[in-house]
C-alpha cells in the first residue's frame, strides 16, 4: 500500500562490487583507489534523496565461517581472490556509513542475504514495505511477500523495482521458484555444485514442467534430454544440499530495532573532511558547511584534482625504448592523429599510447627524425597480437595504417562500437562524453592534446563499458557479430566498387532529355511556365487548377509533400509528372553525375564508407557515396545499377537472402501456418494469397500473389488499413478486412503483435533482436496515443530487423572465412540490406557459388530454414538473382 512506511535494506557488498567494476581509473592525487568508494557513496545519497525511506540500514557480511560453511567445506572456497584496489578501500565504507549516519547491520555466522531476509520478513508482517537494494538474483527469492520488493540499482536505466512478476521477467522462474533454480544450476563462485550437466536454461526448463526440485527428482524419468534425466537420477543429495546452500535463512537470530533503523541527517562536519580526503570535489561541495567545523591546517589539507600526465616525443631512439617497454604491457589503448596528404588523402600523423589511466605518451611521426625506421618500430609493436589493444573507432585506424604496412593485430577493444551496442540511438560516441556518461569523472576535449586525451578515455572509458555490456548481456552481439566484422567492412571499403564512367555518361545523356520533356510537359498543364524545384510556385499553381488537397502548410498553401504528391497523383497528371520529375533530379545528382568525381582515378573505382553505428536496428549504411539506396524498381535505377561492373577477367556474384524478414517472423512468433509454409519449401506469398484471399485456380493465384506479398511485407512492418489502402490501391474498409482475415489465418502473428509491446514495457522499453542486441524505445510509456502506437510499431518490427542485421553480418563474418579456408579469390564488395555482392574471377564461379551459399544459409539456425539466392552477371543488375 502506497501509505506504508518503507524500510529500505542495502545489500553492501553486492553494491560495493557493482561500484568497483563499474567505474574504473578514479583515485586521489596520492594514488589510492577510489571508485568503490564513490559509487557506494553515491548510491546511498541517491537512496536517500531520491526514495526518502523511513527506514535504512547496509547490511554486510563478518569475515567469521558461516554456518554454510558447516553444512558444506567447499561453500565459497574457490571464489576468486578481492581485487587488491578494492581490499584497500573496504575500510572507508564503515566510514562512509559512519558519516552519513546509515546503520549498518552484521550478524556473525549469518551473511548479508539472511540479515535482509529475516529483516525484510519481519518488517512485512509488522506492515511495513521492505525493499531490498541489490543486484544479486539470488534474494529475488525473498519477493513471494506482496510487502517486499527488489530494487535493482542500473546506471543505465535507472532503479528497477521487481515484484513477483517482475522477478519472473527478469530470472525466467518465479520468486517460489528461485532457490530450486539455483539449487539446479548451482554457482560455481560460490561453490554450490548443482545437478551436473544442468545450466541456467535447462533449469527454468525443467521448472517449467516440473515447478519444483522434488519433482523433478520424482519425475526425472519424463525428462526428454538424457543428460538432464541421468543428472536428476544420479545427483539427488547433491542438488538438494545445493538447494539448501542457496536458500536465504529467513529466521536468523536478531530483531528488527527500527528505532535504530530511523533515517537520520548527515553528519556534515565529519561527512566533509572525508569526502576532501578522498577528493570527491561534488561531495565536497556538498557537504561544504561542515568546513568551519574542521581545523584550519586540516581544511588547508585539502589536495586539488589528480592531473593527467600526457607526454609527447619524436625520436625514433625515444620510440625504441618505449616499444621495448611495451612488450611489458598486457594491454595498452592507442589513438591516432591525421593529416591531410600531398594527394588530398588523410594519412597518419601520429600514434598515442596509454598504458594507465590519466597518462599518455604520444609520437609525433610527421616530425620525425627518420620515418622508416620509426614505420618499423611501430610495425613490430602492433602486429605483436600478444599485447590486447584497445582504440576508439578500430576501421577508421586500418585505413590510417595500411599505406604503412601495419595491420594491428590483438585489437581486442573497440570502444566506438562498445558504446554502440549499448546505446544505438544515440548521435555522438565522443571519449568525454562517454567518460561522463559511465563514470564520476568530468573531462573537457583538450584540443592541444587530442590524440593523447584520445587513448588515455579509450583505456578508461574501455573497463567501462565492458562491465555494462556484461550487465546488459551484449556479450555474443560485441564480441561475436559487430566486433569481428570491422576488418571485413575495411576489406570491402578497400576493394571498392568499379564504375563505367562512360554509362554514367549516356544516362546523364538520357536524363537531361527526359527532364526537358518532363518540363514541357508539366508547363503544357499548367498553363504557364514556372520552377518545378520551387514549393511556393507548385504551391500556387496547384491553387490556380483548383487541386483539393487534404494537407496545407501552417500559412494556408497547399503542401507540395511528397505524401501529397503521391495523392494529388491519384487524381491529376500533373502532380505524376512532378515526381517523375523530381525522382530524375535526384537520381542525376546523387548518383549519375556525382560518382565519376568519386571515381579514384589509382584503380577506378568508387570506395563507399560502411557505417556501423548509425542505424538503431543494427543494419550498416553506406555514404559516400551511399550505394544502398540506388532504386531497383526504377527503370533509371537498373540502368545506374548496370554501370556497376567488375575488374576484367571478372563477374559480379550477388548473394541475396530470400524473405528473411518474413521467415523471421515465423521464427519469432511460431505461427504453425508460416512455419508449415516455410519448412515445406511453399511460397509464402502464394500461401497467403490461398488462405486470406481465397484464391484458387492459377489465375486467381497469379492475381492475388501480387497484392498477399504486400501485404506479408507490410504486417511485418505493422502497417495499418490506411497504408494497405493507400498500397494496394483498395478501399480503407477492404484493407481493413484483408488485415482481419490475414491475423484469423496467421493467429500466432497477431497473438504476437498484440503481447509484444507488453512485454517491452515489462522490460522497461527495451527490445532485443534474437541474439541480445537492444533497442531502447521509450515511447512505449507515452500518454500520446499517436507516439505510443508509432512505438509498438517499432518495438515488434526489432526482432525481425534486428536479427536480420545480425545475420547477415554473422553472414559476412562466417562467409569471408569460408573463401579463405576454400582459397578462392573472390571479394566481397558491398552489402546493402540482404544482399551481398562479390566480385568473383570467372574461372571460380561455379565454387563461390557454392561456399557463398552454404556459409550464409548457415549464418544462423532458426525454425525455418534460410535460403539464399544466387545471380551471377557482368554488372550488378544483371547478377541480381
Amino acid at each position: 500500500m502506497p501509505d506504508k512506511k518503507r524500510l529500505f535494506l542495502v545489500d553492501g557488498m553486492s553494491n560495493i562490487f557493482r561500484a568497483f567494476y563499474a567505474i574504473r581509473g578514479l583515485s586521489n592525487s596520492k594514488g589510492m583507489p577510489t571508485n568503490a568508494i564513490y559509487g557506494f557513496t553515491v548510491m546511498l545519497r541517491r537512496l536517500v534523496t531520491v526514495y526518502k525511506p523511513d527506514y535504512l540500514g547496509v547490511a554486510l557480511d563478518t569475515p567469521e565461517p558461516t554456518f554454510r560453511h558447516e553444512q558444506f567445506a567447499a561453500y565459497k572456497a574457490h571464489r576468486p581472490e578481492m581485487p587488491t584496489d578494492m581490499v584497500s578501500q573496504l575500510p572507508y565504507m564503515d566510514r562512509v556509513c559512519e558519516v552519513l549516519r546509515v546503520p549498518m547491520i552484521k550478524l556473525p555466522r549469518y551473511e548479508a542475504d539472511d540479515i535482509m531476509g529475516t529483516l525484510a520478513r519481519k518488517a512485512a508482517a509488522a506492515g511495513l514495505q521492505a525493499v531490498i537494494v541489490t543486484n544479486d538474483k539470488d534474494l529475488c527469492q525473498l519477493v513471494r511477500d506482496p510487502d517486499i520488493t527488489i530494487l535493482r540499482v542500473d546506471s543505465k536505466l535507472g532503479e528497477i523495482f521487481l515484484d513477483e512478476a517482475g522477478v519472473k521477467t527478469k530470472l525466467g522462474v518465479r520468486p517460489d521458484q528461485v532457490v530450486d533454480w539455483l539449487g539446479l544450476m548451482g554457482d560455481a563462485v560460490d561453490g554450490i555444485p548443482g545437478a551436473p550437466g544442468i545450466g541456467e536454461k535447462g533449469a527454468i526448463g525443467l521448472l517449467e514442467q516440473f515447478s519444483h526440485i522434488e519433482d523433478a527428482l520424482a519425475g526425472w524419468e519424463q525428462v526428454k534430454k538424457k543428460t538432464y534425466r541421468e543428472s536428476l537420477r544420479d545427483n539427488a543429495e547433491q542438488i538438494r544440499m545445493s538447494r539448501e546452500l542457496a536458500r536465504v535463512e529467513v529466521n536468523a537470530p536478531i530483531e528488527l530495532d527500527l528505532a535504530a533503523l530511523v533515517l537520520e541527517p548527515p553528519d556534515v562536519g565529519k561527512a566533509y573532511a572525508l569526502f576532501s580526503e578522498l577528493e570527491f570535489g561534488q561531495l565536497t561541495r556538498e557537504f561544504a558547511a561542515g568546513a568551519k567545523d574542521m581545523p584550519p591546517v586540516a581544511a588547508a589539507a585539502t589536495q586539488p584534482e589528480a592531473e593527467v600526465r600526457y607526454h609527447t616525443f619524436s625520436t625514433v631512439e625515444q620510440l625504441r625504448k618505449f616499444v621495448k617497454a611495451l612488450y611489458n604491457a598486457d594491454r595498452f589503448a592507442f589513438a591516432l592523429s591525421e593529416a591531410k596528404g600531398e594527394d588530398g588523402k588523410p594519412q597518419l600523423a601520429g600514434v598515442a599510447f596509454s598504458l594507465a589511466a590519466q597518462t599518455a605518451d604520444y609520437f609525433d611521426l610527421a616530425a620525425c627524425d627518420d620515418r622508416d625506421e620509426a614505420v618499423k618500430l611501430l610495425r613490430e609493436a602492433f602486429d605483436n597480437g600478444l599485447i590486447e589493444k584497445a582504440t576508439h573507432d578500430w576501421k577508421r585506424a586500418l585505413h590510417l595504417f595500411a599505406p604503412l604496412g601495419i595491420t594491428p593485430e590483438g585489437v581486442n577493444d573497440d570502444t566506438l562500437l562498445q558504446a554502440y551496442v549499448l546505446d544505438p540511438e544515440r548521435e555522438k560516441y565522443e571519449l568525454p562524453g562517454l567518460l561522463g556518461q559511465y563514470s564520476s569523472a568530468r573531462v573537457a576535449p583538450n584540443a592541444d592534446a587530442a590524440a593523447a586525451q584520445n587513448a588515455d578515455l579509450t583505456g578508461r572509458v574501455c573497463d567501462l563499458l565492458n562491465a555494462k555490456i556484461a550487465e546488459e548481456k551484449l556479450e555474443k552481439v560485441y564480441r561475436e557479430i559487430d566486433l569481428p566484422v570491422v576488418p571485413i567492412l575495411y576489406d570491402m571499403e578497400s576493394a571498392g566498387f568499379r564504375v563505367d564512367p562512360a554509362a554514367l555518361k549516356d544516362i546523364s545523356q538520357f536524363m537531361d532529355g527526359e527532364l526537358e520533356r518532363l518540363t514541357q510537359q508539366v508547363y503544357q498543364l499548367a498553363g504557364r511556365e514556372f520552377n518545378i524545384g520551387s514549393p511556393t510556385q507548385l504551391g500556387d499553381i496547384f491553387e490556380e487548377l483548383n487541386f483539393e488537397v487534404s494537407q496545407r502548410t501552417k500559412t494556408g498553401k497547399i503542401s507540395t509533400s511528397r505524401d501529397v504528391l503521391d495523392e494529388l497523383a491519384e487524381k491529376y497528371e500533373l502532380p505524376r509528372l512532378v515526381i517523375e520529375h523530381r525522382e530524375i533530379i535526384k537520381l542525376k545528382g546523387t548518383y549519375v553525375d556525382a560518382l565519376p568525381s568519386l571515381i579514384d582515378p589509382a584503380d577506378g573505382r568508387v570506395h563507399t564508407t560502411l557505417n556501423q553505428t548509425v542505424a538503431a536496428t543494427g543494419r550498416l549504411s553506406s555514404t559516400d557515396p551511399n550505394l544502398q539506396n540506388i532504386p531497383i524498381r526504377t527503370e533509371l535505377g537498373r540502368r545506374i545499377r548496370r554501370a556497376f561492373i567488375p575488374a576484367d577477367g571478372c563477374v559480379l556474384l550477388s548473394a541475396d537472402y530470400s524473405q528473411i524478414e518474413l521467415r523471421l517472423l515465423a521464427h519469432v512468433t511460431h505461427d504453425p501456418v508460416m512455419l508449415e509454409a516455410f519448412r515445406t519449401g511453399e511460397d509464402i506469398h502464394t500461401r497467403t494469397a490461398r488462405e486470406v484471399f481465397g484464391a484458387q485456380t492459377p489465375e486467381e493465384l497469379k492475381e492475388k500473389r501480387r497484392v498477399a506479398k504486400i501485404v506479408n511485407f507490410g504486417i511485418a512492418y505493422v502497417i495499418g488499413a490506411f497504408g494497405l489502402a493507400q498500397r494496394v490501391g483498395i478501399s480503407r474498409a477492404e484493407a481493413k478486412r484483408v488485415i482481419e482475415d490475414y491475423y484469423a489465418t496467421y493467429k500466432g502473428v497477431k497473438r504476437f503483435m498484440d503481447e509484444f509491446p507488453e512485454q517491452a514495457r515489462q522490460e522497461n522499453n527495451v527490445v532485443r533482436s534474437i541474439y541480445g542486441r537492444l533497442r531502447r524505445i521509450p515511447d512505449l510509456s507515452n500518454r500520446n496515443g499517436n507516439l505510443r502506437a508509432r512505438a509498438e510499431r517499432e518495438a515488434v518490427n526489432m526482432p525481425m530487423q534486428g536479427s536480420a542485421s545480425d545475420i547477415v553480418k554473422l553472414a559476412m563474418i562466417q562467409t569471408a572465412e569460408a573463401l579463405r579456408r576454400a582459397k578462392l579469390s573472390a571479394l566481397m564488395i558491398l552489402q546493402v540490406h540482404d544482399e551481398l555482392v562479390f566480385e568473383v574471377p570467372e574461372a571460380e564461379v561455379e565454387q563461390t557459388s557454392s561456399v557463398v551459399k552454404a556459409a550464409m544459409e548457415g549464418a544462423a539456425q532458426l525454425d525455418v530454414p534460410l535460403v539464399v539466392e544466387i545471380g551471377v552477371g557482368k554488372n550488378w543488375m544483371d547478377a541480381k538473382p
